[in-house]
């Protein structure tokens, strides 16, 4: 008998253990959700992207020292002694022109750029924001000591020291130099010195010949992936159109590209372009015994690592993208034969050979290639052969051999039906049917990520709801001026799949809800239509550029309403004859405009369930969930629907009457969505009349599922596995 008593408080003391635990996993899980709409960057969205890290030690300190020594020494190469080749005449000596001083305006871009900054602060310990808020008072002294380092053509020693971060890449061997990406975080003091180096530079380079190549699209402005795609486009579509050629395209992978690149490849760029002795002189100096530091070894013993740095451009610097362009451009303007062609974005090069028929374009493809990367070599960069991938485009019935292949390197490369360039997967016929296929369920997997934000009962509120869905949408119109053109019904659908994933969280709805009718309570019009305002505002600009005129924000947002206000006209006649949700629809599409363009009113849970019909309503238990045997009201014994329930039953006529007083007669869904629209107390009294009404429903439900005998006609039974035991137990009694 002692046992039995002892076992049995064991068993309720773990039982009480148990209920205890998982009222303090929900309570710190409430208190995470209930910070999402003070910071909706924090704690828990990063946990849902995966991006939250344990703080542990660096990569640097858990490295074996000899694994470590090996990583840097390949990450970062010693060329020796480097002749470059060389990249243009021989400018004679002119007088030196005295260089101006710094002012205010360079010194002012120069500092905006610290206002918002949040990284990692370089050796000195000296965050980007705590400087910005210094230097109203340290102005004048900032602006006399870049004086004096241009006037002396020096870059001090200090700010030439960077505290090396090697970030995990994931899936390869830790031994493997090319399992890291190394991140060099300077002073930012350095980099506001930086800043204003650069600006003058990349002037120089754009008023004076022979500038940079105009196929470099990588970190300048005006330009960026979609003029690279734009200028593929157009070389392909010149060839089908006009002549009916095929155009063989061959993405060149550089090894390790930024840390490779010799100092003395920059000097001799910076000689060709002729920038000002002044300006290369303290490039020169910049470029000068330039080290990096690590912490490594045991943790009670940590020793600095430090290393001198001979080749390459710092990966966090400010100029190290401008002098990676200026020595990398030499590659642009190779002498090519006819056909051939090269875009370049960064250190990714596209090669591209147009020729008559299929066997040409190789031919053609394998001549340029070993002039460009013979070029590439004389600058002292190698490419990856294992990384080059290539695509053959063609017209549409004109499909190529299957053993297509080319040459770099002697390594065979084939040629396959698609290649993945700057984010997008390409294919031979611009379909983009394989880009879609992938891209989706990466969008459904971020979107059921974020979707463990959103519960429907409690979380955060409307505004970080729509923040999270402009995420998932940012990722999935990524590059829509170049596919907008190709979402036929295959494409179209597979991307109105993700949108309704996260649009259905959005609005707190049942996962049944249709994408009409949850995009359209969501306020977030489909995103083909989007894509296509995306496409139409850049083609309007770069039609601008094209007449020589550069348009500011003013004026491509004075675009950007126009064409979204022609986007919501779309919208809402592709709502005249909706497949589904066609009671939200029909309620909500009068009030379109107003509905967009609220700032008032948070839709919840049970009042989501009054607006489409999903939820406790006898039509959709029986007919959707599959769960009661008939669909008649069990107070009144006519068809128990969201309208029936919010205008007929007369068991909530109470509730009614109350609602009624307020906001006058509703008679249909479109007048409690008018009311709702009207002001901020009427929102109220909607959502207290949706919130009493669908609460009681629900208990009568609860209390119907306790009763398997009710369920039983239809073979589905209340779910009643493990999880749901736990659960119980937390209820109150």
């Amino acid at each position: 008998v002692e046992e039995n008593g002892l076992v049995g408080e064991f068993r309720e003391a773990r039982k009480a253990l148990s209920i205890a635990i998982l009222r303090a996993k929900a309570r710190a899980r409430e208190e995470l959700l209930e910070t999402l709409d003070r910071d909706p960057w924090g704690r828990p969205y990063r946990a849902a992207r995966n991006t939250l890290r344990p703080c542990t030690s660096t990569a640097t300190e858990t490295l074996e020292p000899e694994v470590l020594r090996s990583v840097i020494d390949g990450l970062f190469p010693d060329p020796g002694i480097f002749t470059p080749p060389d990249m243009g005449p021989i400018i004679p000596d002119t007088s030196e022109v005295e260089p101006h001083s710094i002012t205010e305006e360079e010194l002012d871009v120069a500092l905006d750029r610290l206002r918002g900054r949040k990284t990692a602060p370089g050796p000195d310990g000296v965050p980007g924001r705590l400087l910005f808020l210094a230097a109203k008072h340290l102005r004048g002294q900032l602006r006399e000591l870049f004086d004096a380092c241009i006037r002396a053509g020096q870059f001090p020693s200090q700010w030439k020291e960077g505290r090396l971060c090697l970030i995990p890449k994931g899936g390869r061997p830790p031994n493997d130099p090319s399992a890291y990406r190394p991140i060099v975080l300077l002073n930012e003091v350095a980099k506001v010195f930086e800043k204003i180096l650069a600006e003058r530079l990349v002037k120089h380079l754009d008023t004076v010949e022979p500038g940079l190549a105009q196929t470099q699209f990588g970190f300048r402005r005006r330009r960026s992936t979609l003029d690279a795609f734009e200028t593929l486009r157009s070389v392909t579509d010149e060839a089908e159109v006009q002549a009916k050629d095929t155009v063989l395209a061959v993405s060149l992978d550089i090894a390790n590209a930024f840390n490779s690149l010799p100092h003395e490849t920059i000097r001799e760029g910076l000689r060709a372009h002729g920038v000002p002795p002044y300006l290369t002189r303290l490039l020169g100096a910049y470029l000068q015994d330039r080290y990096i530091l690590w912490e490594g070894g045991e943790s009670e013993n940590r020793a600095i690592g430090r290393r001198r740095v001979a080749c390459g451009v710092p990966q966090g610097s400010v100029l190290g993208p401008v002098l990676w362009n200026v020595g990398y451009d030499w590659i642009l303007r190779v002498p090519v034969l006819p056909g051939i062609g090269l875009i370049c974005f960064a250190d990714d090069t596209l090669l591209t050979a147009r020729a008559a028929s299929f066997a040409e374009s190789v031919d053609l493809a394998n001549a340029g290639l070993a002039i460009v990367v013979r070029r590439i070599g004389r600058l002292g960069l190698k490419v990856s052969p294992a990384k080059t991938e290539a695509i053959m485009f063609h017209r549409r019935f004109r499909n190529p051999p299957a053993d297509l292949s080319v040459t770099v390197q002697g390594v065979d490369i084939r040629v396959g039906p698609q290649m993945k360039y700057l984010g997008l997967i390409l294919d031979g016929k611009w379909l983009f049917k394989a880009h879609f296929e992938q891209l989706v369920p990466k969008l459904v997997r971020s979107a059921g990520a974020l979707s463990r934000l959103l519960p429907n009962v409690g979380g955060p509120g409307t505004t970080t709801r729509k923040l999270y869905m402009g995420i998932l949408r940012s990722m999935a119109l990524y590059g829509a001026p170049v596919w907008s053109t190709a979402l036929h019904r295959h494409n179209r659908t597979l991307l109105c799949r993700a949108q309704r994933v996260l649009a259905v969280r959005t609005i707190r709805g049942y996962r049944t809800v249709s994408w009409t009718a949850s995009t359209l309570l969501a306020g977030d019009p489909p995103w083909p239509l989007q894509a296509d305002v995306i496409a139409k505002v850049r083609r309007s600009r770069q039609d601008a550029l094209a007449r020589g005129l550069v348009y500011g924000q003013a004026e491509l947002q004075v675009i950007r309403t126009r064409e979204t206000a022609a986007m919501i006209q779309s919208w809402s006649v592709e709502l005249e004859n909706p497949v589904a949700g066609i009671d939200t629809v029909e309620a909500v599409r009068p009030q379109l405009l107003r509905w967009l363009s609220r700032k008032r009113g948070t839709l919840t849970f049970r009042m989501t369930q009054i607006l489409t019909g999903h939820g406790c309503f006898d039509k959709y238990l029986c007919q959707i969930a599959g769960c009661l045997p008939s669909p008649q009201c069990r107070q009144c014994g006519a068809l128990d629907t969201a309208l029936h329930t919010l205008v007929e039953c007369a068991a909530w006529a109470p509730q009614r009457f109350e609602l009624e007083t307020l906001v006058g007669p509703i008679e249909s869904l479109g007048d409690l969505v008018q009311a709702m629209l009207h002001s901020d107390d009427w929102w109220v009294g909607a959502a207290n009349f949706c919130e009493t009404v669908v609460s009681h429903k629900e208990a009568a439900e609860r209390d119907r599922e306790r009763d398997g005998s009710a369920h039983a006609s239809r073979g589905r039974r209340r779910q009643s596995g493990a999880r749901r035991r736990r659960y119980a137990h937390d209820l109150p009694p």
